[in-house]
């Protein structure tokens, strides 16, 4: 779960990404998932899975949800610590290893993070994720898409290794490791050449 790559362009990072969120979409869609945790009552933290500069952990945090972000990165680390110092960021990555075993965890966000995790890291991440989290318990993934069914392809980010998913065989891995899909938005920008798609299960 490298971060080479991020910790050189980290600077470059906190300057071009100043919104927590490129597309309005997105945050209807951490909207919806903010209102779904609160919703479902679990006690215990939300975890932001490669929360980068920290800027959807702070938006969260002002929707009113316990937030933890993970982060493997040092230099994005500093960025968010120096950006948010009235959250909470840890050097972690999707394996929840950093996460002491006694946090409750009431939901996990992963917003294009998991695209640098090999698929078979992806479903060893799923897997550790529903050992953490109760019953009821939401995750948001939100990834870059094919339109070609079928495995994760390889694809040429500009910053470190990464593969995008079907939306389908993204449900699908979820379901294999004990996670219910309860919807999905796939969406296009123009400007853009894959198109995205933001993914709500819940643990079974």
């Amino acid at each position: 779960m490298t971060a080479q790559g991020y910790d050189a362009m980290a600077d470059l990072y906190a300057e071009m990404f100043t919104d927590a969120y490129q597309y309005p979409i997105e945050r209807q869609a951490a909207a919806a998932f903010a209102e779904r945790v609160t919703a479902g009552g679990a006690s215990g933290v939300v975890l932001d899975v490669g929360c980068g500069i920290g800027h959807v952990a702070a938006d969260l945090t002002r929707r009113g949800l316990d937030v933890i972000g993970l982060e493997p990165s040092a230099p994005m680390l500093a960025h968010a610590r120096r950006a948010h110092p009235d959250l909470t960021f840890i050097d972690g990555d999707a394996l929840l290893a950093a996460v002491p075993e006694e946090h409750e965890i009431a939901a996990i966000l992963a917003r294009f993070s998991l695209i640098h995790v090999s698929p078979p890291d992806v479903a060893e991440a799923l897997r550790v994720w529903a050992q953490r989290l109760p019953a009821g318990a939401p995750v948001l993934i939100a990834v870059q898409a094919s339109d070609e069914p079928g495995p994760p392809i390889p694809f040429d980010h500009a910053v470190a290794p990464a593969w995008r998913w079907h939306p389908d065989e993204l449900a699908h891995v979820l379901d294999v490791h004990g996670f219910a899909e309860e919807w999905r938005i796939v969406y296009r920008d123009p400007g853009y050449r894959f198109p995205m798609v933001q993914l709500l299960a819940h643990r079974r």
